[in-house]
């Protein structure tokens, strides 16, 4: 596979100026900032699912079945292999007790769907986003069992009393969306111009929509606690850089060892494996009376950052 590096910069830079136009709405009061929330939901529960199922409905490959098997196996390789880095890196850095587990947590996964798949959509078109959605079903696995234990990490009984709850795991619309994606690409049924027409007009919303609520976010970033928070920092670096690194040698195993040479499946794993730190981290920090502010600076730090690293990640590809 070869990307016209040229091309994307010019990709990113249209997104990231989208982001730009999210933070100048808020400051500039043209919407309130309170609106964000409320778009991410609108984002979360129906553009991106209907992305997610637009992606799938494309002529029948059969060695697209392959490729599932192969983007699985690396999730489910690449994310503990992350949380192998973090562990001893939280130590490393003397992050003190009570916040280690958040901070391993921060670094480890990533913003797969929120930021992942807009940018995947952008570089590689919607034979990369099918491999991304893929992809998230090993991070929605992984995030809320693995990673819940790991938030859970600094409490006084490690690993009791931290329930995972499936039914939050497996029923949501994206997990949704994908299944039914699967069954209409496999099964290659067909859907009535009438229902798929604004199904693809939601899905055409989901790219300019979540750059512009990252940018209303990060408006509402608390830039004041970054200078005296050294802990976010380095959790942040750890994601942008070291785990990206790490994910980098294994592609790169992966690629002659699983025969991935022409294959997208590396880049697109490598480029979701770069995003910044997922919001979910500040929700499993609520829920698991972990420390949740931390949580939020690191959420913001990253996403702020990630506009100076995905270019310079993506001047490694293709691996």
């Amino acid at each position: 596979m070869n990307l016209d590096l040229t091309q994307v910069c010019f990709n990113l830079l249209g997104l990231f100026l989208l982001i730009a136009v999210g933070f100048g709405m808020v400051k500039l009061g043209v919407v309130s900032r309170d609106i964000s929330g409320q778009l991410s939901r609108l984002l979360l529960k129906v553009t991106l699912p209907c992305t997610i199922f637009t992606s799938l409905l494309r002529p029948y490959d059969p060695s697209f079945f392959r490729e599932v098997m192969i983007i699985l196996l690396l999730g489910m390789i690449l994310f503990p292999v992350n949380a192998l880095i973090s562990a001893p890196l939280a130590r490393l850095f003397r992050v003190p007790q009570g916040r280690r587990g958040v901070w391993a947590f921060c670094a480890t996964f990533c913003n797969t769907g929120f930021m992942g798949f807009p940018i995947v959509l952008a570089l590689f078109g919607e034979e990369g986003l099918s491999m991304a959605v893929v992809l998230n079903i090993t991070f929605n696995l992984l995030v809320y069992s693995m990673g819940a234990r790991m938030i859970c990490a600094d409490r006084a009984a490690v690993g009791e009393g931290v329930k995972v709850e499936w039914r939050t795991v497996l029923f949501t619309t994206i997990n949704f969306s994908t299944v039914l994606g699967l069954v209409f690409y496999f099964g290659q049924l067909s859907i009535p111009s009438a229902v798929l027409t604004p199904l693809t007009h939601l899905s055409n919303i989901t790219t300019p929509l979540s750059m512009i609520v990252t940018g209303m976010n990060l408006s509402n970033g608390k830039w004041s606690g970054l200078r005296q928070n050294k802990d976010a920092i380095t959790s942040t670096l750890t994601r942008l850089i070291l785990c990206p690194a790490a994910s980098f040698l294994v592609l790169y195993a992966a690629e002659a060892l699983l025969g991935l040479n022409g294959s997208a499946i590396p880049s697109v794993v490598f480029v979701i494996l770069a995003m910044p730190t997922p919001a979910v981290a500040t929700i499993l920090a609520e829920n698991y009376q972990a420390d949740q502010e931390f949580a939020a600076l690191t959420v913001f730090l990253s996403s702020l950052l990630c506009i100076v690293t995905i270019p310079l990640t993506t001047m490694l590809l293709p691996i």
